[in-house]
């Protein structure tokens, strides 16, 4: 806090409110990347601080913590080009905020005067319980969800004290990181999901996959992956063209998609190549359910009277209670059963274990 004390014995002359200045030690102090969001904001809030209190008398000068009037609070924090908000330290109720902040909340600030913070807050206890550590303490190294009757918005916040009318206040700056978390998502998604399918890429099935063989080891209990690969799609795309050939790939991967349940997972692993991870099902509830699946892919192209076969190749390998095994391992050994199955045409899908 070393930053902290040089600006608080610097500007306490000028009668800067400490909290305010508490924001910028803070900010200062926490090593996150999101703490120098807060810079600019805040330090704008200093200087228009020291412009405007410099002709303050000096019986007023001595005081560590200066009052003043929700009129000239007003002024000063319009003036800031981030959220903040003025809120009373005993229950959090509003009594001013900037138009940032009157953006963030989506409230005119006449309708927000009045309100309480907890009215954001939503209903979960954990949401209500970071908040709580923010207001009492300062700072919280996470972000915030604030709900509006417009959305939810997410924000980074920090407090400072400060004194109006002699009574304790807190001021409540925020860096709104919304569009942030949406395109941080809109990534996270856009490297673990397959472009054409929906379903996980390789990569992402993969990780899913250690982490489905860790907690079956944990709870004891076996699991089964089944590796598929379309039959004749080289064929199709060079007969009928790549528009039919996705067409192929499209609609068994929404077959997969509807023929799991939600503790299972399904991923494209290869341009023709397809896996499930069965991770609480028994094996003859997979087998079933893989044949179901070749049944209905070929009553699709029997329905539609398509001009070639529609059929897909399944080995299945059921990993026992226990067993220790890699997930290249698995891999290898559930590809190696589906080729047995692509060259023999076995009606039901090749099964060993692990």
């Amino acid at each position: 806090m070393l930053i902290f004390s040089e600006f608080e014995e610097f500007f306490q002359n000028k009668c800067i409110p400490v909290g305010i200045l508490g924001i910028v030690g803070v900010a200062f102090s926490v090593k996150q990347p999101w703490a120098g969001i807060f810079i600019p904001g805040l330090l704008m809030l200093i200087l228009l601080s020291i412009l405007y209190f410099q002709g303050m008398e000096d019986a007023e000068q001595s005081s560590r913590e200066c009052s003043y009037s929700q009129d000239e609070i007003k002024r000063l924090l319009n003036l800031v080009p981030t959220p903040v908000v003025l809120i009373t330290k005993a229950d959090w109720q509003l009594v001013q905020l900037n138009r940032a902040a009157s953006d963030l909340f989506a409230l005119a600030p006449a309708v927000a005067a009045g309100k309480y913070m907890t009215d954001f807050f939503g209903t979960d206890q954990k949401v209500w319980s970071a908040w709580r550590e923010l207001l009492h303490y300062g700072v919280v190294q996470e972000e915030l969800p604030l709900y509006r009757h417009t959305g939810v918005a997410l924000v980074m916040a920090v407090t400072g004290n400060v004194s109006l009318m002699g009574k304790p206040h807190l001021i409540l700056s925020m860096t709104d990181i919304t569009a942030k978390h949406i395109e941080a998502k809109r990534l996270e998604q856009l490297a673990t999901i397959d472009g054409m399918t929906g379903l996980l890429n390789r990569q992402a099935f993969q990780e899913k996959l250690v982490l489905a063989l860790k907690a079956a080891g944990e709870e004891k209990r076996g699991l089964c992956l089944a590796y598929m690969d379309l039959d004749g799609l080289k064929q199709v795309n060079d007969t009928y063209g790549h528009r039919e050939g996705d067409w192929y790939i499209n609609i068994f991967a929404t077959l997969l998609r509807n023929g799991v349940s939600e503790n299972d997972f399904v991923g494209r692993v290869g341009g023709d190549e397809f896996a499930i991870v069965f991770t609480k099902c028994s094996q003859q509830t997979v087998e079933v359910c893989i044949r179901k699946m070749q049944q209905q892919l070929e009553l699709t192209a029997s329905r539609l009277e398509k001009p070639y076969t529609m059929q897909v190749s399944v080995g299945m390998i059921a990993v026992p209670d226990g067993e220790n095994i890699d997930v290249e391992s698995l891999l290898h050994k559930a590809d190696y059963a589906m080729y047995q199955q692509k060259y023999v045409r076995q009606p039901s899908p090749v099964k060993t274990t692990s």
